[in-house]
């Protein structure tokens, strides 16, 4: 009853009034940074991020250790945009432990994605896109891709978001259509270095089963000399789950560093 309470809570924050996704923290696309000598439209942006433990969707791929993610951008004035990132794992995480049809995922973690992003008026932006999950090392067929959508909100200093990642029936997932959808909500304390999300999901998988997470926590601005764009950040993350190891509620700290 907790963590039902608890969830309905930040879902109602999370919520915009359309039915309301890093991210979370595999939110995409990534932060863009404009780079000298680009082509006239186009920026392209980069990240390195250190993990005290690597949630996916509430669920550890790490084995609740530490983890390291880099990845590349590319962003045009059109709205198109792309990239790549990189996730190192260790262990099998618990959704796959539970059926003996599924091996491990292997060392790295790649997400390439493209998709569209626009602005379409009234603080309204769309984004719609693919993404393809690829994994080095894994056992047996683990790659597979998730089209995705959201549409958010930006009023003020807090933006509002609705997604649904839509992953069609594939070896990598166990021939099982895979259904998550997401609100978040994004807070930036105006003049501070200060910013909150709150974030709330549900997957549905088919034979696999369906489950709840959700996740609130906050970021700080660090002022370094030669890297200005770095966060250190703090988040609460828990689902519905039974609690087990790589599934139970978490504290996870973060470093990021935009370039």
């Amino acid at each position: 009853m907790r963590k039902a309470s608890l969830f309905a809570a930040l879902l109602l924050a999370a919520a915009p009034a359309l039915a309301q996704d890093p991210a979370t923290p595999e939110d995409f696309p990534l932060d863009e940074a404009p780079v000298t000598g680009a082509p006239s439209g186009l920026d392209i942006g980069g990240e390195l991020n250190l993990m005290s433990d690597y949630r996916f969707r509430g669920v550890s791929r790490s084995d609740e250790d530490p983890a390291a993610q880099a990845g590349v951008s590319l962003y045009h004035d059109s709205g198109l945009y792309g990239g790549a990132r990189g996730t190192t794992l260790r262990g099998v995480d618990s959704f796959r432990r539970r059926d003996p049809g599924f091996g491990d995922l292997g060392d790295v973690q790649f997400d390439l994605y493209a998709g569209y992003r626009r602005d379409v008026g009234g603080g309204f932006t769309v984004d719609g896109g693919l993404m393809y999950y690829a994994f080095a090392g894994g056992d047996g067929a683990t790659d597979y891709a998730e089209p995705y959508a959201s549409l958010s909100y930006l009023i003020g200093p807090a933006q509002f978001t609705a997604g649904a990642k839509y992953a069609p029936s594939q070896a990598g997932i166990g021939d099982e259509a895979m259904l998550y959808l997401y609100g978040q909500a994004d807070i930036t304390i105006p003049f501070r270095p200060w910013s909150f999300s709150l974030h709330a999901g549900h997957q549905d998988w088919g034979r696999y089963g369906d489950y709840w997470n959700w996740s609130i926590g906050g970021r700080y601005h660090v002022q370094l000399e030669g890297i200005p764009n770095t966060e250190v950040g703090l988040r609460y993350v828990d689902s519905d789950l039974p609690s087990a190891a790589g599934q139970d509620s978490a504290l996870l700290l973060t470093v990021d560093i935009g370039f």
